[in-house]
């Protein structure tokens, strides 16, 4: 039977300063009471691959759940597994989208997947909860926010679902208030626009993104008429 190169990828946001809190990971596992936080859809053959002398009749409960004790053993395993991994020389990084993404290689099948392409798909057995308490983003197809679980820096997602719901959830807009508040808004991911000389702020995010949006068919349509002396028109 062939197998087929697979890529074993998890993800923390790239402005994240500090390295995964490996150990608040442990912590929590060790305080986690309920075994149906952990991802695994089918324990008994899952377990058998995690589980050194694994038995059903001592690691499962009667509703074929693992029972608690081996639920905690096995969660510390994947964390210790995982911080190896992402310390060893079989795993790369590479930044994009806002997400450093750690990389390791892997075959469909066989035993020829490397140890740190395992450690990284075993780590998404754990529950998302201690995932993202040390710091990993469980679905880094999405756009790095804080409905993604991005606890850090502000980001344009954010700030789009801010303004969303600042409008959709007021039951009137009186205008200049609006405009402040979203200026405002907008601030923390780009220069702020109040009081600012429309051809300056035009120029700066030229400069800022080294593109024009007057270029862009979509962008383009925001981008108000202004004079030479900087007034709108």
């Amino acid at each position: 039977m062939g197998s087929s190169m697979l890529t074993a990828t998890i993800a923390v946001p790239a402005n994240r300063e500090q390295p995964p809190a490996f150990e608040v990971g442990r912590q929590m596992i060790n305080e986690i009471i309920d075994v149906d936080l952990f991802a695994f859809d089918d324990p008994e053959s899952q377990l058998e691959e995690l589980v050194e002398d694994f038995d059903p009749a001592v690691h499962l409960d009667a509703d074929g759940l693992p029972t608690l004790e081996i639920t905690r053993k096995t969660g510390l395993q994947i964390i210790d597994a995982l911080e190896e991994a992402l310390n060893s020389s079989e795993t790369n990084t590479i930044t994009i989208a806002g997400y450093l993404l750690h990389i390791s290689g892997g075959l469909s099948g066989g035993d020829a997947s490397t140890e740190a392409a395992d450690a990284i798909w075993n780590a998404y057995y754990l529950p998302e909860t201690v995932l993202q308490a040390m710091g990993f983003i469980r679905d880094y197809s999405k756009p790095l926010s804080r409905t993604n679980g991005n606890p850090g820096e502000t980001t344009d997602t954010d700030i789009v679902d801010a303004i969303a719901l600042g409008l959709g959830t007021k039951p009137e807009w009186s205008g200049a208030d609006e405009l402040e508040w979203i200026a405002n808004a907008i601030g923390f991911v780009r220069p702020h626009p109040g009081d600012r000389d429309p051809r300056e702020y035009h120029e700066e995010f030229i400069e800022q993104h080294d593109f024009d949006p007057i270029q862009d068919n979509f962008l383009t349509g925001y981008v108000s008429k202004y004079d030479d002396e900087g007034d709108e028109g």
